[in-house]
């Protein structure tokens, strides 16, 4: 936050589209500042988040935190919105349940370095594992003359 958004853009100078953002396509917003009621005599106010239907990033996970009436952290409630034309939902779906896994394994364990931390589930490892190097190929046993 140190250096404003329209400097960094002006010294990136990066290659403009309509089809994505300038600078990253990615996002993950934490809204963890706790909320305030308005409060207008006369008036009901709330806050409402507005749906476009259309995607602003490729991914966007948003995500705030919950609180209870005194104030106590009751988790977090979150959505995802992407754009269709690169992901589908259950792409989408293996992504979000990665970095489900791996927010477990850092909380509950949190000297383990991010590094160590598996995020595939045990079907996922044995087809990466298992299916996808079953490599093994028949040759014939000549010599190689024999074979011309």
């Amino acid at each position: 936050q140190d250096v404003p958004f329209e400097y960094l853009v002006e010294l990136l100078n990066p290659a403009r589209t309509l089809s994505h953002h300038p600078l990253f396509q990615v996002m993950l917003a934490l809204q963890n500042a706790p909320e305030t009621e308005l409060e207008l005599p006369g008036l009901r106010a709330e806050i409402e988040l507005g749906r476009t239907g259309t995607a602003k990033f490729d991914l966007f996970f948003s995500l705030a935190e919950r609180r209870g009436e005194r104030g106590e952290p009751q988790g977090l409630t979150g959505a995802v919105e992407y754009s269709s034309d690169i992901y589908d939902a259950p792409t989408v779906q293996v992504l979000f349940d990665r970095w489900l896994r791996l927010l477990d394994a850092a909380v509950s364990d949190p000297d383990r370095p991010l590094a160590d931390i598996d995020i595939l589930t045990p079907d996922e490892h044995r087809r990466a594992v298992v299916e996808f190097n079953d490599t093994v190929y028949a040759v014939p046993d000549v010599s190689l003359g024999e074979l011309f």
